[in-house]
């Protein structure tokens, strides 16, 4: 039994080297690319902005009928208060990301978003002088690609203009806020022109392309595999102890999770069929309950455990697992780089619980998120709220906790025992 024990973890350690070493540099050096680093800032930046315009959509959509219908004279003005917010996405990205990108190159934050910001409304929503409208179409989720893209430009050009000395320099007596706009007066009148010839008077329409784009990459991230292998890489990393959600959730897939989610808000708003199963809270919802890994149980099989530091580190970890964070655990028991943990944690865990909860969603059994809450929230009231109050959510949330649990067991008990044995063979050593 031991020869197949030492075998079985000998070939897990394999294969956590190989991750190691073949797919954590790729996504290491696509995580660490300046505009990448800069475009989830920016997302990041506007989360407080996305919680309180969600928040519209869980009071016109409460679960009780008597609070819905009470609710009602109130649903136009709150999806106004909805449509400004989280419904403007698209545009308010364009200001965060540019900040960010100028934060990055050491540029002006504030003139440099505000400069994408008018960049973006030209390419997007030009005047229309006769009625004196202006079309919003662009400002939601169906401009977030173009808004990330002209944000880069415009930080771009702005570096290099400044690199090559193409700028307006105030002598030094000059306060420093004046000198800034002088700074980037030159720059601004370049890239205002060129947005505007392009979009107004060559008619050149650059989201329309981006969405033609990016639309069957949108397409192929709310799928059953996309879900399985997000799963598999977030595990990956974390098993081999990088940082698995800036590199997957917080990295690369971020823009496609923040879209799907306002697609999914759009609809709700508009009482049409949810679209989307992969959004950030779909993710706190299934599979990062308690922390990657699912990890929650071992804190009920480790909280009486006859080994100390098991016994010690499950009781750290209640807390802070209550509200999805779970490195005590994680680095305490190790679970990072421990062979025996290797199949329960990578597969067994959050990769299954992705596919569940896609399943389910799929199925018509459970609503689709669509409401963002904060990622701390405490597992049971996460999925409630960011359904807009399903409770068969919470109990779908309920039962893979107790699945995963049960895959957990054994491994656990296997480790204890082996922590116990090591601790007594301590205790032996230090009487003597």
């Amino acid at each position: 039994m031991t020869t197949q024990v030492s075998r079985f973890e000998t070939t897990m350690e394999r294969i956590g080297k190989w991750v190691e070493r073949y797919i954590a540099p790729p996504l290491l050096a696509l995580g660490n690319q300046r505009h990448f680093n800069a475009i989830r800032g920016g997302l990041i930046r506007i989360i407080p902005l996305i919680i309180v315009g969600s928040l519209p959509l869980i009071l016109t959509n409460l679960p009780f009928s008597g609070l819905s219908e009470a609710m009602k004279p109130y649903a136009d003005p709150l999806n106004k208060l909805y449509t400004m917010t989280f419904g403007f996405i698209g545009m308010l990205l364009s200001l965060s990301v540019g900040a960010e990108m100028a934060r990055m190159y050491k540029l002006e934050p504030i003139m440099t978003g505000v400069i994408s910001l008018v960049c973006f409304l030209i390419t997007n929503a030009p005047v229309d002088l006769q009625n004196n409208t202006m079309p919003i179409g662009f400002f939601s989720a169906s401009g977030m690609f173009s808004a990330l893209l002209i944000a880069v430009i415009v930080a771009e050009v702005m570096r290099f203009m400044r690199d090559k000395n193409l700028t307006i320099k105030m002598p030094p007596g000059v306060p420093e806020n004046i000198a800034a706009s002088f700074s980037a007066l030159i720059p601004m009148f370049v890239l205002i022109v060129f947005f505007w010839i392009l979009r107004v008077l060559l008619g050149f329409e650059l989201t329309v392309l981006l969405n033609k784009i990016v639309s069957p990459l949108l397409v192929m991230s709310d799928t059953w595999y996309a879900v399985l292998l997000t799963g598999l890489l977030l595990m990956g990393l974390w098993f081999v102890g990088i940082h698995g959600g800036s590199l997957t959730i917080w990295g690369a897939l971020y823009p496609f999770l923040v879209a799907n989610l306002a697609e999914n808000a759009q609809a709700a708003a508009a009482g049409l069929p949810i679209p989307h199963v992969f959004t950030e809270p779909f993710l706190f919802t299934y599979g990062i309950v308690g922390g990657t890994g699912m990890t929650l149980p071992l804190v009920l099989i480790w909280w009486k455990s006859r080994s100390a530091r098991l016994r010690q580190v499950a009781r750290l970890e209640l807390g802070p697992g209550i509200f999805n964070i779970n490195e005590p655990i994680v680095f305490g028991s190790p679970i990072v780089l421990n062979p025996l943990f290797f199949i329960p944690y990578v597969f067994g865990s959050t990769t299954l619980a992705f596919v569940y909860g896609y399943v389910l969603i799929r199925l018509g059994w459970v609503t689709a998120p669509y409401i963002q809450v904060p990622w701390t929230t405490p597992l049971l009231i996460q999925p409630y709220l960011s359904t807009g109050g399903d409770w068969r959510s919470v109990i779908a949330q309920a039962v893979i906790i107790v699945i995963t649990g049960l895959i957990w067991l054994p491994f656990a008990k296997i480790w204890e025992r082996r922590c116990i044995a090591e601790e007594s063979v301590m205790n032996t050593t230090e009487a003597k």
